[in-house]
C-alpha cells in the first residue's frame, strides 16, 4: 500500500510554494510575450479575437470588446487568436483581418513578443537599480604571488577606491577597468585601515583567459580575487546546515587552509568531497569550530561531461554594499545588463546550434520548476533576477528561424518583402509540419534531460 506518511507537511508546504513561484513566474513571461503581440496587432488595427495564458481547456474567461482573454489548463504557454490569421478561412469581411494587414505590420506583430520580453527584463532591471541591489564591493581578498599587486604592496582587506581618476565602488567596475587595460601602469588609490588612503603604481598582466565557454581572451590581471568568507545563505537541510553554520558566519579558516577568498573554499572543502573538515569560523566576536562533510555530487559541464564536487548547500559574499542609481542611471545600468545577459544567452544558443555546448544542457519545465523554486526560497530579488533572466531567454528563444515560432513568420515575412510576394500555402503548410516536429522533438528531448537530472 502507499505510504502516505513518507511526505511530511514541510515538504508538502514547499512543494507548494515551488509551484507557487513556478506558475508566477511562468505567468508573468507569457502574459508579457503575448501581450506585446495583442498590442502590436490593435495598434495595427487587427481584430484579436482570443488572449489566452495556457493552452486547452478554458478554466476561466471573460470577453471584452471583441477579444475574449482566458486562462487555459496546460500553464507551458499561450496565444494570441488574431481574425483571418488562418489563411484558409474564408471571411465574409476582411477588415480588421492578420491577412489583410500589410508585410510590414505582420512582421511587427510577430517581431513584438520577443521585443516585450526584453523590455520587461529591462524594465526589471531599473527598477532593481533604483531601488538598490546588493553588489561586492571592491574590497581585496586573497593576493596572488609573484602578481602586480603583490609587487606594489596591496594588502588583504583593502578597498580601492579609484583608478586612473575614476572612481570605482563596485567589483564589476573594478574588474571591467582592469581587463581592459593590459600592459597600461594605472595609479590605483587604496583606502587601508579606514582612515589611511594610499596612491599604488600597478600595471595589469596580460594574460590569456577562458570564458564560460571555454573562448579565450587576453585581459589585463593584477592577481587579486574579491573578499568572500561570509555565509550568506543556507540551504535548509544541506550539510553546512546540518553541522550548524548560520547566515552571517565568517569562516576563517578550514582545516590548515586560511580563507579569504572563494578559491581557498574551493580548494579546502568544494574539492573534497565525503571528507570531515574543521570550519573555524567567527559568530558575533566568538570564534568556534564546527564540522562539515561535503557530499558528493556530480553535474554536467557544458561539454555534457559529470563533474564531481563537494556540496555543503551554502553561499558565500564578501563585503557587500548596496548598488543604486539615480532614475536614469538605473536606465544606463539596466540597458548595459541587459545587454550582458543577452550576449550570454545568444551565445549560449549559437554553440548549442554548433555542438560547442552538450544537448544534455538543454532544460525544459522541471528544470524552469526547480530554478524558480530555488531561487524564491532565497527571497524576491532572486525571484525576479530570474524572471528577467527567463525572459529574455524566451525572447531570443522565439526568434530563431523555425517554423511555428514567431522566428519563423519573421522569416517568412521578410522572404515576402524580397520576393514581393507571400510564400505558397503549400509550403507554409510543409514549413509548419517541420518546425512543429522540431519543436516537439526539443521538448520531448528537454523533458528526458530533465527526468534524467532528477533521477541522477
Amino acid at each position: 500500500m502507499f505510504d502516505f506518511t513518507a511526505f511530511s507537511l514541510d515538504a508538502f508546504l514547499s512543494f507548494g510554494f515551488k509551484m507557487t513561484a513556478f506558475l508566477t513566474g511562468l505567468a508573468a513571461l507569457i502574459f508579457i510575450h503575448e501581450l506585446g503581440h495583442f498590442l502590436i496587432a490593435r495598434k495595427c488595427g487587427v481584430t484579436v479575437e482570443k488572449f489566452s495564458i495556457g493552452f486547452g481547456p478554458k478554466i476561466i474567461g471573460f470577453k471584452s470588446g471583441d477579444t475574449e482573454y482566458l486562462i487555459a489548463a496546460i500553464p507551458l504557454g499561450g496565444y494570441v487568436k488574431m481574425k483571418g490569421e488562418d489563411p484558409t478561412e474564408e471571411l465574409p469581411d476582411t477588415q480588421g483581418s492578420f491577412s489583410a494587414a500589410s508585410v510590414y505590420q505582420r512582421l511587427a506583430i510577430a517581431f513584438g513578443g520577443p521585443l516585450f520580453n526584453v523590455l520587461f527584463a529591462i524594465a526589471i532591471y531599473v527598477c532593481i537599480y533604483t531601488v538598490g541591489i546588493p553588489a561586492s564591493s571592491t574590497d581585496v581578498g586573497k593576493i596572488h604571488d609573484d602578481s602586480p599587486a603583490m609587487a606594489a604592496g596591496l594588502q588583504t582587506g583593502d578597498r580601492i577606491i579609484e583608478i586612473d581618476g575614476n572612481k570605482v565602488q563596485y567589483w564589476h567596475e573594478l574588474q571591467d577597468i582592469i581587463h581592459n587595460a593590459p600592459g597600461k601602469q594605472m595609479e590605483f588609490v587604496i583606502q587601508r585601515d579606514s582612515k589611511t588612503v594610499i596612491t599604488l603604481p600597478m600595471t595589469p598582466n596580460a594574460k590569456e583567459v577562458a570564458n564560460l565557454f571555454g573562448d579565450k581572451k587576453t585581459v589585463g590581471l593584477i592577481g587579486i580575487e574579491r573578499l568572500g568568507r561570509r555565509v550568506a545563505a543556507i540551504k535548509a537541510g544541506s550539510p553546512a546546515d546540518r553541522a550548524g553554520l548560520q547566515v552571517g558566519d565568517d569562516i576563517l579558516s578550514i582545516d590548515d587552509t586560511q580563507v579569504i577568498g572563494f578559491s581557498d573554499i574551493k580548494t579546502a572543502a568544494l574539492d573534497k568531497p565525503g571528507q570531515e573538515l574543521n570550519f573555524h569560523i567567527l559568530r558575533n566576536g566568538q570564534k568556534q569550530t564546527l564540522k562539515v562533510t561535503p557530499e558528493l555530487r556530480t553535474s554536467l559541464d557544458l561539454k555534457g561531461k559529470d563533474v564531481s564536487y563537494g556540496y555543503m548547500g551554502l553561499g558565500i559574499s564578501g563585503v557587500m554594499i548596496t548598488e543604486r542609481y539615480s532614475f536614469f542611471g538605473a536606465i544606463l545600468r539596466g540597458l548595459e545588463k541587459t545587454w550582458e545577459v543577452t550576449h550570454l544567452i545568444g551565445t549560449s544558443i549559437k554553440k548549442l546550434i554548433t555542438g560547442s555546448i552538450s544537448p544534455k544542457n538543454i532544460g525544459g519545465p522541471i528544470q524552469i520548476f526547480q530554478a524558480y523554486g530555488d531561487h524564491a526560497e532565497q527571497g524576491i530579488l532572486d525571484f525576479v533576477l530570474l524572471t528577467a533572466l527567463l525572459s529574455i531567454n524566451l525572447g531570443l528563444l522565439n526568434l530563431l528561424p523555425i517554423p511555428v515560432l514567431d522566428g519563423g513568420h519573421i522569416l517568412f515575412f521578410l522572404i515576402e518583402i524580397v520576393k514581393g510576394k507571400p510564400i505558397s500555402e503549400s509550403n507554409r503548410e510543409r514549413a509548419a509540419q517541420v518546425g512543429l516536429f522540431m519543436l516537439l522533438s526539443l521538448m520531448v528531448f528537454a523533458f528526458y534531460n530533465d527526468i534524467m537530472r532528477v533521477f541522477s
